[in-house]
């Protein structure tokens, strides 16, 4: 499974200053993330959507 950096190519000079990366898991384990306070919900995130659209095709949810 990928991280939520992975998935939007987050440059080192961004996501070493995210939280979710500093503990080791995607924004929407934790609800907090660089682009969390765009949403209110993580289904509204591009990038939520993105890493659920790729779990359902390799079958991993």
């Amino acid at each position: 499974m990928r991280e939520c950096w992975d998935l939007k190519g987050c440059p080192a000079s961004h996501y070493l200053r995210c939280r979710p990366y500093e503990r080791n898991v995607s924004c929407w384990v934790i609800k907090d993330g660089c682009l969390c306070h765009a949403h209110e919900s993580c289904e509204e995130c591009v990038i939520y959507r993105k890493h659920m659209a790729s779990d359902e095709i390799k079958g991993n949810w």
